[in-house]
């Protein structure tokens, strides 16, 4: 599936091998504790992930992973290049989620956050997500807390 904003001239298709560098390039350059590149090819072979890529002309510029579990569709990985933020990408990527989630037939879309991502976590409240726990020491790099999110979707 391809889902497409002529306006931006952005458009989500699915994550493949030959996408891996430029997805873990961009990936370094957001976390400190980033995905291997292992990781992401393993997102290309799992029957319960849903990687996508955010290309704008040519250039991908971001990436989505999503994960199919029960009633849920969980965010695993939300990322827009740093060249590219605040411009409404992330908020694109989350339509998309929201969408294929519906598309699935699941009732909620969730994800975990570092708790001093304050813009992301600004961006998920602004889409309706609410907070709905913690997890203490989740980050192994630093042992920071995640805060979980849930997006119920309307039937």
């Amino acid at each position: 599936m391809q889902r497409q904003n002529s306006e931006k001239q952005i458009k989500l298709i699915p994550l493949k091998a030959e996408h891996i560098d430029r997805v873990y390039e961009i990936e370094k350059l957001s976390y400190s504790n980033p995905w291997t590149k292992f990781g992401f090819l393993s997102e290309t072979r799992n029957p319960f992930s849903l990687p996508f890529v955010l290309v704008k002309g040519e250039e991908i510029i971001g990436y989505i992973v999503l994960w199919d579990y029960g009633e849920s569709l969980h965010i695993a990985n939300i990322t827009v290049h740093p060249d590219y933020r605040r411009r409404g990408y992330g908020h694109f990527m989350i339509d998309f989620a929201r969408g294929k989630a519906r598309e699935l037939g699941k009732k909620m879309v969730t994800l975990e956050v570092r708790e001093s991502n304050t813009p992301a976590r600004k961006l998920y409240e602004k889409e309706g997500f609410e907070a709905i726990g913690t997890i203490k020491g989740y980050y192994p790099d630093n042992r920071e807390n995640a805060v979980i999110y849930r997006l119920k979707l309307e039937d």
